[in-house]
């Protein structure tokens, strides 16, 4: 069968697919989708709220923090995300307020590596 791609040979993969991934975490009806290339450090970062994006960045060793946020259908949230190149971390800070709650806050390591 003809595919057009007869100069890539079976099993053939460049070493850098392996330096990438990408992963997810939610919180309630937040949820932050990021991928990471540990050859620059660079992580990518998409944020959603009740399932719609509401923004997104990435942070590298020259931009080291983002901070998104919206509201959407009663949600409410604001998201910061840092790199620390020499802790080999990613931290969040995030306020996510729903409906028929208070406000609450959240801190953490995103990913170590």
């Amino acid at each position: 069968m003809a595919t057009n791609l007869d100069h890539i040979q079976s099993g053939e993969i460049h070493k850098s697919a392996l330096q990438a991934f990408c992963n997810s975490t939610s919180i309630g009806p937040l949820e932050i989708k990021y991928c990471v290339d540990l050859t620059i450090p660079q992580v990518s970062f998409e944020v959603f709220l009740a399932g719609i994006k509401i923004g997104g960045g990435t942070v590298d060793p020259n931009n080291t923090c983002i901070t998104v946020g919206g509201s959407v259908l009663g949600f409410t949230a604001q998201v910061e995300l840092c790199l620390d190149v020499t802790k080999q971390e990613v931290t969040y800070d995030i306020t996510l307020c729903v409906p028929i709650l208070p406000c609450d806050t959240f801190k953490g390591v995103l990913f170590s590596w």
